[in-house]
């Protein structure tokens, strides 16, 4: 009887362990897309801009009607303000500071002129989570059970 109950411990842990893994890589799947998403939100400011001459206050009504919720524009109300989400880390986000501190200060040209960039740099960051999550996503949770069954035997 006991034994049915270690094997039944030992199977919850080696549980606990995939779904931790699980859990890891989507949080990379978050990122990936995160990343996918900011890049068609530029694409649809500089689409505004150049197109329609939005002003900005316009343009973030616009933007949190879209199909956003990875970037969290609920709680923003100016986009020269916009912060990045906590699961992004602050070196993946430092390059776009400038840009959204730029949206509302400069011509529209000017905006234009610099979004191709950001856009290809979006899309190079989501890119590069992709892959890293379709790695993890087959490595992780194996390694949560591995895990979880090595702690399962050091508790038998």
């Amino acid at each position: 009887m006991i034994w049915v109950i270690k094997l039944s411990g030992a199977v919850l842990v080696g549980t606990a362990g995939f779904l931790f893994g699980a859990e890891q890589a989507a949080v990379l799947r978050r990122r990936a897309v995160f990343w996918s998403e900011l890049a068609g939100m530029l694409t649809q400011i500089q689409d505004a801009v150049r197109y329609r001459a939005l002003a900005t206050p316009c343009l973030l009504e616009e933007l949190q009607a879209g199909e956003y919720p990875h970037l969290m524009l609920d709680n923003c109300f100016a986009l020269e303000a916009y912060q990045f989400p906590t699961y992004i880390s602050p070196g993946d986000a430092a390059p776009f500071g400038p840009l959204f501190g730029q949206i509302g200060q400069v011509s529209a040209q000017e905006l234009c002129g610099q979004m191709p960039y950001y856009i290809e740099l979006a899309r190079q960051n989501g890119d590069r989570q992709e892959k890293e999550y379709k790695a993890a996503a087959r490595l992780y949770p194996q390694a949560g059970v591995c895990a979880g069954l090595m702690a399962a035997l050091l508790l038998l």
